[in-house]
């Protein structure tokens, strides 16, 4: 069976180890403003400042799974014929290097804080990440085929979409969380008809993705499964909440999907990608409460995901992520090219960003544009992977997704 080389799938994942590197430094070391100060004096405020009880649980998650993509990413960049442990090894000191020496350039950074609080979770990040990778890439070359690249595209986009609904990934075992979780709905039961829809469309989405993952005729029955396992999730995990809206749209979602399931796969991905636009410019928009005076727009990007609650910040990336993502891929099921499709929800992006400096509440900026190029980019490579000879073409024929 071919598969991808040897050779080009290490430099494939060499590139996303200098990806996940530039966004370390990047959210690290924003705004940049540096000042002169003594090198010593950094190192000693480096290890003299150990507070890890000061440290706020959504900071510490924040900071583990910032660093778990550079140890899922480096291990499968080195030589295959290299010992599992020494892989590890080599990511964890690469973890351990790269947070070390970040936190002593943010002595010299303005508005940023030296601490070695923060270089454990960095470090523990990039472990977890890099034993992730020990079974992920087994899995990756068995004959399951997961080389193929809308089985990749699919596995990358439900885990920023899990990524985003279960933050914090805290599970708790206080039995009046679950009341609370559940609250909302047993006691102020509400609906609303756009959340009933945005659930609905992305749940179906979330169908798709996991046909391409596993089957058509599977996702049938596993989406139903990942519905049970998401809101189940959700109830056990602090500082959740369910939402009447979204369990009435679970029924609506596996209807919607049966339907669209035996469709054309271009047919399904036009459909799936009208709807999911709706819904990205109902949330960037609605109420439209137009206001005459303009706020300010960012063009720096990530300006607001670098200010403010890292858990909601963190939370917030993950959502932009699985639906400019989807969507891209969602337009490139339809028919259109990577680039284009990219091109095509950059631009709107960009210009619902414009008129949201007339709404009042919204962050304007130029980061969702860049959100969906870089989506449309990371799209075109995976789809550069060379196919199994048992995979049909990639557009045009057959159901939205692969046959069983």
């Amino acid at each position: 069976m071919p598969s991808i080389s040897s050779v080009d799938s290490p430099r494939r994942f060499v590139y996303a180890t200098l990806l996940a590197v530039a966004f370390i430094i990047y959210g690290s070391l924003y705004p940049f403003r540096f000042h002169d100060a003594s090198f010593i004096a950094a190192v000693q405020t480096l290890f003299l400042s150990y507070h890890m009880h000061d440290q706020p649980l959504s900071g510490l998650i924040a900071n583990i799974v910032l660093y778990m993509p550079l140890g899922l990413f480096f291990v499968p960049a080195q030589r295959h014929t290299r010992a599992a442990w020494r892989q590890v090894l080599l990511a964890t000191l690469l973890g351990t290097a790269l947070s070390t020496s970040i936190e002593l350039t943010q002595f010299f950074d303005q508005g940023r804080v030296t601490t070695l609080t923060d270089v454990l979770p960095n470090v523990l990040g990039t472990l977890a990440g890099a034993l992730l990778s020990l079974p992920l890439t087994r899995w990756l070359n068995q004959r399951v085929d997961m080389n193929s690249p809308a089985r990749q595209t699919a596995a990358l986009l439900l885990l920023a979409y899990l990524g985003y609904r279960l933050f914090p990934y805290v599970p708790t075992l206080d039995l009046h969380a679950y009341w609370r979780a559940i609250k909302p709905v047993v006691v102020h039961p509400t609906l609303h008809a756009f959340d009933i829809a945005s659930y609905t469309v992305i749940w179906t989405v979330v169908a798709a993705l996991l046909a391409d993952l596993a089957g058509r005729e599977r996702s049938r029955w596993l989406i139903v499964v990942a519905m049970l396992g998401v809101l189940s999730a959700k109830v056990i995990i602090t500082h959740n909440r369910l939402s009447l809206s979204e369990i009435v749209a679970l029924p609506i979602a596996v209807i919607a999907w049966q339907i669209i399931a035996g469709a054309p796969r271009r047919t399904g991905g036009v459909l799936l990608a009208i709807l999911l636009a709706l819904v990205v410019l109902g949330d960037r928009l609605l109420p439209f409460d137009w206001q005459s005076n303009a706020h300010h727009f960012d063009w720096i990007p990530f300006f607001s995901i670098l200010h403010g609650s890292m858990a909601a910040n963190t939370q917030a990336l993950a959502d932009k992520l699985f639906l400019y993502t989807s969507l891209v891929w969602l337009l490139s099921v339809a028919g259109l090219r990577h680039a284009a499709a990219g091109a095509m929800v950059a631009a709107g992006l960009f210009i619902t960003s414009l008129l949201e400096t007339h709404l009042p509440g919204r962050s304007a900026e130029i980061t969702d544009a860049l959100i969906a190029l870089a989506a449309a980019a990371v799209l075109s490579w995976l789809a550069s992977t060379r196919a199994t000879a048992s995979e049909g073409p990639r557009r045009g024929a057959g159901n939205i997704v692969p046959a069983d």
